[in-house]
């Protein structure tokens, strides 16, 4: 069992925090009820929502950051469709990019780290080659020491990528609930009939893209065929992007190309394909679930697409510059 666990330790996390992302994305909550599909009250009401709609410890736990966030998203999301003639498709639009482009340094610290792993990289691999093949506890014990010394001089945390997703997950996620929530709608029954449909604080009007396709539905409800083309056209746009960033997010940095390929990145990067695919896959289902959904995702995609883009050229200048100060001889 531990030989599994070590074989398979990188996939069960990227496992783990699939299950994590995804989980909240299915609109339930851990005891009950549709705390995403709640149209936005005033902000006091959030708080009270969260404590009695919300009912239980883990959906207080898990729902203050993304409330403390979301709230203050919808808002911005309203005030500029307001501005831009009631529009929803331009409030998701502008707001998609502003929160993504606040979160850069978020992203940016990420780029640091793999920038460090990279450089750390040769180092590393005479350590493993050191002690490959002494594996008696105390060579073991040198060899982490050595490892963690190691860590230190270029000042990497191991568990600093999971610091990142932490950070990135509740933004995430208030932008999700933005988008599901600014238009949603509550309706009251009078005597069992259907009686007044009430649109939240934030709701915007307009809901049409462009004029023409209806944001506000999915594929499986959408009632006009053209809607039904759309909602499939921007979940296959968002596919065909993430599928393009992820193989652009894989090909070789220059300084990674001067090292030989370690048959355990090898086969990490594989595992991660399937990962990858598995995520795809059932994002593209969301999407046509989600009409307005799945043009947040794809704006959100085309974006990281250049975000990654300009990263990784950023992180080639970054190298060189590092290579020359620290006299590192590749």
């Amino acid at each position: 069992m531990s030989k599994f666990l070590s074989k398979n330790k990188y996939i069960l996390v990227l496992v783990f925090l699939l299950v994590l992302m995804i989980f909240p994305l299915t609109s339930c909550r851990f005891d009950s009820g549709s705390w995403y599909n709640k149209p936005y009250t005033t902000y006091s009401q959030e708080w009270v929502d969260l404590w009695n709609g919300g009912a239980g410890f883990w959906n207080t736990l898990f729902g203050w950051p993304i409330n403390l966030i979301s709230y203050p998203i919808a808002w911005m999301c309203s005030s500029i469709g307001k501005g831009l003639g009631n529009s929803f498709f331009w409030g998701v639009f502008f707001t998609t990019i502003i929160v993504r482009t606040l979160a850069w340094p978020i992203y940016s610290k990420q780029n640091g780290m793999s920038l460090k792993m990279s450089l750390m990289q040769p180092e590393m691999a005479k350590i493993q080659k050191k002690y490959q093949d002494r594996k008696d506890p105390r060579s073991q014990q040198m060899m982490q020491q050595e490892m963690m010394k190691l860590y230190k001089k270029y000042k990497v945390n191991p568990l600093g990528c999971f610091g990142t997703m932490i950070l990135q997950f509740p933004i995430f996620m208030s932008m999700y609930e933005v988008v599901q929530r600014t238009n949603a709608t509550t309706t009251t029954k009078i005597n069992g009939a259907v009686g007044v449909v009430n649109a939240g604080k934030f709701a915007l009007s307009d809901t049409k893209v462009f004029g023409t396709f209806e944001m506000n539905t999915s594929f499986w409800n959408a009632t006009e065929i053209k809607d039904k083309i759309f909602a499939v056209v921007v979940a296959l746009l968002f596919a065909g992007v993430t599928f393009l960033s992820q193989k652009l997010s894989q090909r070789p940095l220059s300084y990674q190309k001067r090292h030989p390929n370690d048959p355990k990145n090898t086969q990490q990067q594989n595992q991660m394909k399937w990962m990858m695919l598995i995520m795809n896959v059932m994002f593209v289902f969301m999407s046509l679930s989600n009409t307005a959904l799945a043009v947040y995702w794809l704006i959100g995609g085309i974006y990281q697409l250049g975000q990654s883009q300009i990263g990784r050229l950023i992180n080639e200048k970054n190298y060189e510059r590092q290579q020359k100060k620290d006299n590192i001889i590749i």
